[in-house]
């Protein structure tokens, strides 16, 4: 399960989900050609990274193994993009709350 509230995700520890990005300019417009990666990190001071995703076609994918072994609890999230020009915009950052499963 995967829930979007504003800026939060809600995620159950382990499960595979995705969502859709829709990336584009102030004013609507497509922001063309860029790469982006998605973050998580438990505090947004910590240097370490808890796992990251690379948003493929304007989609992030959450694997089993990227939060299977994750305590439950606030984490915080960002999405780094980058655009053939050089630009550098950030979405984010907001809250990624692992939520505990029962069946492990």
């Amino acid at each position: 399960m995967l829930k979007i509230i504003g800026t939060n995700i809600y995620h159950i520890r382990g499960d595979t989900d995705s969502f859709d990005v829709n990336l584009t300019q102030e004013d609507g417009s497509d922001i063309g050609p860029y790469t982006a990666v998605f973050s998580v990190k438990k505090k947004i001071t910590d240097a370490a990274y808890v796992f990251q995703s690379t948003v493929q076609n304007g989609v992030v994918s959450l694997t089993h193994d990227m939060t299977a072994d994750l305590e439950a609890g606030d984490y915080v999230w960002d999405i780094e993009v980058r655009t053939q020009g050089g630009g550098v915009q950030t979405v984010g950052p907001g809250l990624f709350r692992v939520i505990a499963d029962v069946t492990r």
